[in-house]
């Protein structure tokens, strides 16, 4: 389970990390400046946020919960040392998964994710439940694409992509990269760059000069969001 995180204070950032470390958990990001975060977030798509309610001393926490929850659909986990009945109604509107009282206490932090997980399955969108298959759509026909056939997909335009598939094909598609990476929603396909999407099971290698992924013959970029996360997964020995 991949988790981002936005806090001001590094102690309780720091302590966040290390259980979910400890835990089995990635931090694939973290930041302390909600506009930051949220392009942060829209690009590495995590499976969950773990949001301070107070950054900088304001609530500019639960607007940002809020607008992740809408844009992006992702569960947010709120964090606050703050009782104050008004500022937890005003939390308690956007429907957090789960509020964490600072310090934040590990084992109350599993039980919250695996919840979290529980949920995500029960809704079905976990990737057991997707179809092998997807259908594009090119003129006047819808042509099958098997999931498993496509190497990685890119941005022509802020509307289209094209999806290279393993045969050669390059198929374009109305989506920006964000929808389409939702679409394709799997622990196979992972946003290497702001630009594109890879099939993780098709990676030949990885040039760590000029930072890109050689997937059969075409060099994928590395953006510096994306770094991180990926080496962690490559688990590099």
């Amino acid at each position: 389970m991949n988790i981002y995180i936005v806090e001001d204070d590094i102690f309780h950032l720091e302590d966040i990390k290390i259980s979910l470390e400890e835990l089995g958990y990635f931090c694939i990001g973290s930041s302390d400046d909600p506009f930051e975060a949220q392009e942060q977030i829209g690009e590495l798509k995590p499976d969950a946020v773990i949001l301070d309610i107070h950054l900088k001393g304001k609530e500019s926490g639960i607007e940002l919960g809020n607008k992740i929850k809408t844009l992006y659909e992702i569960p947010v986990f709120f964090a606050t040392s703050d009782n104050d009945k008004d500022v937890m109604s005003k939390a308690a509107n956007i429907n957090p998964a789960a509020y964490l009282t600072k310090p934040i206490n590990k084992d109350d932090l599993q039980a919250a994710l695996i919840l979290a997980q529980k949920q995500e399955i029960n809704s079905g969108k976990n990737a057991t439940s997707e179809p092998e298959n997807i259908f594009v759509k090119s003129g006047n026909k819808l042509i099958k694409v098997n999931l498993n056939s496509i190497l990685f997909a890119h941005t022509d335009s802020k509307n289209y992509c094209s999806i290279v598939t393993t045969d050669h094909k390059k198929l374009s598609v109305r989506y920006s990269i964000l929808k389409l990476s939702k679409k394709l929603q799997s622990l196979e396909f992972v946003q290497t760059h702001r630009s594109y999407i890879i099939n993780w099971n098709k990676i030949d290698s990885l040039h760590e000069y000029d930072q890109t992924i050689e997937i059969q013959g075409h060099h994928i970029p590395i953006g510096r969001t994306f770094k991180e996360y990926i080496y962690k997964r490559l688990k590099v020995i």
